[in-house]
């Protein structure tokens, strides 16, 4: 069992991190590449490791670095070389290291890998409907060279997430069964009942529940009114579940074709009030995704602190 697993098991609720692009722009970085974020782990990785810092500032517990998008294919496509990619990847775990290092916050801080799907590589839209459908071995291919790449560079856990393709997500989880690093995994969503290529969550959930190396799954990346129909349908289908993660986004709407959010979603009073719901309902692992800002993680730290003592 990992340092991470028996830390996790102790714990009553733990704290995720938000947006490495939020925490980016703020920052005045542009966004609007086909790298998205990763396109900093070149130059500006001082830039991402101030994310680092400031959300573990704000009581996160989880640090997701900087390689949601930083697949070795995408990175191959934006000029790298393999052996360049592999650096990046590299680069971005000494990041989070250096974030977390620096990190004047007193609680247990770990890294954890962001393993995007084929669908954000393909930056159509398709990470959010899973419209594309790939064998085992070209899934296994395009992830491979990230995935043993960030663990062999020392990560806590990898958290595969915005997953909409329930055959790319058999495929990875297998591949990880390998390893000895705890995996996480959050889809998108459909609607309460399922995943965004149409699987039921039921479906997933089996699947994820026979896995050794997953110790948590959930949702992600979706918005805040949907994450309590699909933690009351996984609590329905199997009352004795591994722990449940979810950081949907604040439901705001995004360009994709300026890369940017166009409006600011629902409140942090609201989302907080959802989130303790979330949490009276099972969910252990909690957060927000797009558009949240560390002074909400901050307020959210506040709430789950007021709620474990």
């Amino acid at each position: 069992m990992s340092d991470f697993t028996k830390w996790a098991k102790q714990q009553k609720h733990i704290l995720l991190d938000s947006s490495m692009g939020l925490g980016l722009g703020q920052q005045g970085f542009d966004l609007n590449n086909c790298l998205w974020t990763a396109a900093a782990l070149g130059k500006n990785i001082d830039l991402v490791e101030n994310v680092h810092r400031k959300y573990f500032d704000s009581g996160s517990n989880l640090s997701s670095l900087d390689t949601y998008q930083a697949s070795v294919p995408g990175l191959l496509d934006a000029g790298c070389s393999k052996e360049q990619a592999v650096n990046l990847l590299e680069r971005s775990v000494k990041a989070g290291k250096e974030g977390r290092k620096t990190s004047q916050a007193p609680q247990r801080k770990w890294l954890a890998a962001a393993i995007g799907s084929y669908g954000a590589y393909l930056a159509n839209g398709a990470e959010y409907t899973g419209d594309y459908d790939l064998t085992s071995k070209q899934y296994l291919d395009f992830h491979r060279d990230r995935i043993d790449t960030l663990i062999n560079a020392g990560v806590d856990v990898v958290m595969v997430k915005t997953m909409p393709n329930f055959k790319e997500i058999q495929t990875v989880v297998k591949y990880l069964n390998h390893y000895h690093v705890p995996v996480t995994v959050t889809c998108i969503l459909q609607d309460g009942e399922h995943i965004a290529d149409g699987t039921p969550i039921t479906v997933v959930q089996d699947f994820l529940e026979q896995q050794p190396c997953v110790i948590a799954y959930g949702v992600n990346c979706v918005k805040p009114e949907l994450v309590t129909p699909v933690i009351k349908t996984v609590s329905a289908h199997l009352n004795n579940h591994k722990d449940l993660m979810v950081f949907p986004n604040l439901g705001a709407k995004y360009n994709p074709t300026i890369k940017k959010w166009t409006s600011k979603g629902i409140s942090e009073h609201d989302f907080n009030r959802l989130a303790k719901q979330w949490i009276q309902l099972g969910a252990k692992y909690i957060g927000g995704c797009c558009c949240m800002t560390t002074q909400r993680t901050q307020s959210l730290h506040r709430l789950l602190v007021e709620i474990d003592n």
